[in-house]
């Protein structure tokens, strides 16, 4: 072959290898404009689905109530809703049940609130963390729940929806402060992920959302990324947590929890605050304060047949959740009551 004939045959071997090349470049491209099109298509998906699971399951509006005039000055209520634990599955306990507890609450605190002899135009609605029940605490938690992390989400901030919606056709204000609990957490506890990035959070931030984009009036919440929140009602001061906070494991006796507190209030919490709203424990307890005058209330849930409880920790609570009166010129509570969901 002469050299000629050699540099031809290379130069056709090139551009094969150019056209060969140049072929791949546009499948790739091709495959990659697909790709592309599939995953915005998913995203677009998912969206609407979001959206649909919202609206599908969005509240009726309430006819709105008469204010009853009475005499007196006013004072202010607050419903402590705790460890709801929504899509949580045990023999007596589901998703279906939570939304008949909670609206069970709703109804009784109404009653109550009627009954007092003097004026309550003003609410304060505590949600105090573990409204989910979340994947992420055991190994076989995905196996005692009857809804994925996502409708979970969706489902528990309907649900948060209602209640609000509801408090604003009993009182003339509702006021929502809302703290974050262990259930919520994302990945496990070696995980690098933030606190305050927490699904209590974002489900309260959907809640929130969906009754600012309604048009709700008389409503204030604001999203907090502080792992404990305060309450502010007048002269009435009082801090919101899950109950996660103190102790190891995120389990103490109420006695480390009292003593824990009365270091808070000796100094070491920057803001004065007199009481305290404590979930986690799903069990109702009052305890008092160094003072004599603060104490530290517990709040039940509205779950039951609650399995690592009863065995692990030989604990057990009948569903329960609290309503409390709020003297805003004297600062402290004037009258408190259980409100029991299990019938």
């Amino acid at each position: 072959m002469s050299l000629k004939d050699k540099f031809s045959e290379e130069g056709l071997v090139a551009q094969q290898e150019v056209e060969d090349l140049r072929a791949a470049l546009v499948r790739a491209q091709r495959d990659l404009r697909r790709a592309k099109a599939k995953t915005d298509a998913l995203v677009e998906a998912t969206l609407q689905a979001a959206s649909d699971a919202v609206l599908g399951n969005y509240p009726p509006q309430v006819p709105k109530k008469a204010k009853r005039a009475s005499k007196g000055s006013s004072e202010a209520a607050i419903w402590h809703l705790t460890d709801w634990q929504g899509a949580k599955l045990t023999p007596s306990y589901n998703s279906e049940v939570m939304w008949e507890r909670v609206r069970r609450f709703v109804e009784k605190a109404e009653k109550i609130t009627h009954m007092q002899s003097h004026p309550v135009n003003d609410c304060y609605i505590l949600f105090g963390g573990d409204m989910i029940e979340g994947l992420f605490n055991f190994p076989t938690q995905p196996f005692e729940i009857d809804a994925t992390l996502f409708e979970q989400f969706v489902n528990v901030a309907n649900l948060m929806v209602e209640t609000v919606t509801r408090a604003l056709e009993i009182y003339q204000s509702v006021t929502v402060v809302a703290e974050w609990g262990n259930h919520g957490r994302l990945g496990s506890k070696r995980d690098a992920v933030p606190r305050s990035d927490n699904a209590d959070r974002m489900t309260y931030e959907l809640a929130r959302q969906i009754l600012l984009s309604s048009g709700a009036k008389n409503l204030h919440w604001e999203d907090s990324g502080e792992d404990i929140q305060r309450v502010e009602i007048g002269n009435y001061r009082a801090l919101l947590i899950h109950g996660d906070e103190i102790g190891r494991n995120g389990f103490a006796s109420t006695n480390t929890i009292t003593n824990h507190v009365n270091r808070w209030r000796s100094g070491s919490y920057p803001w004065h605050f007199r009481d305290v709203y404590v979930g986690h424990y799903h069990t109702h307890y009052q305890s008092s304060l160094a003072d004599g005058a603060g104490a530290i209330y517990g709040t039940g849930s509205t779950e039951s047949d609650n399995r690592y409880a009863s065995v692990g920790l030989a604990s057990s609570a009948v569903p329960s959740q609290r309503l409390h009166f709020i003297d805003p010129e004297e600062g402290r509570v004037t009258a408190q009551y259980q409100i029991w969901l299990d019938h």
